[in-house]
């Protein structure tokens, strides 16, 4: 008698529509958090990928921009270029000019106040006067600052 009503009480208990919706939620749950984890991990992983893919295409742009640099640096034409501009040599046939700048008797303010550099206010700069090192520690100790 006792093993039937144990055998009832078990059945009632499981037939139960309350407690088979409660056991189903609870599974739902204990399937859905790790689930949800995954899909959270995953979206960040693809996050840092699309990063990385950028970083990539970055990077070989500016790979084959020093590939393009080594290979005019490397060129004829770039060898030429400093030839010219650092050794002052020059191609057969050619004439080399040379500009030079205000003699010396010239200040470098009267070549500037030539109508070519016609700068309002140029004029008006005077050249700061250099202040000795005794005047700059006096100014420390004994003149108070601004």
């Amino acid at each position: 008698m006792i093993n039937r009503k144990r055998k009832n009480l078990f059945i009632k208990i499981f037939s139960s529509q309350k407690l088979l919706a409660l056991l189903g939620l609870i599974i739902i749950i204990l399937i859905s958090l790790p689930l949800a984890k995954n899909v959270s991990r995953r979206y960040r992983i693809n996050q840092e990928i699309k990063e990385l893919e950028k970083e990539i295409s970055a990077l070989e742009n500016k790979n084959i921009d020093f590939k393009e640099l080594v290979s005019y640096l490397e060129s004829d034409q770039f060898v030429e270029e400093q030839a010219r501009l650092k050794l002052g040599l020059k191609k057969e046939g050619e004439a080399v000019a040379v500009i030079s700048g205000p003699t010396t008797g010239e200040s470098p303010a009267a070549a500037t106040s030539s109508p070519i550099y016609n700068i309002p206010g140029l004029e008006k700069i005077q050249p700061a006067k250099p202040i000795s090192n005794l005047e700059r520690w006096w100014r420390y100790f004994f003149e108070p600052s601004n």
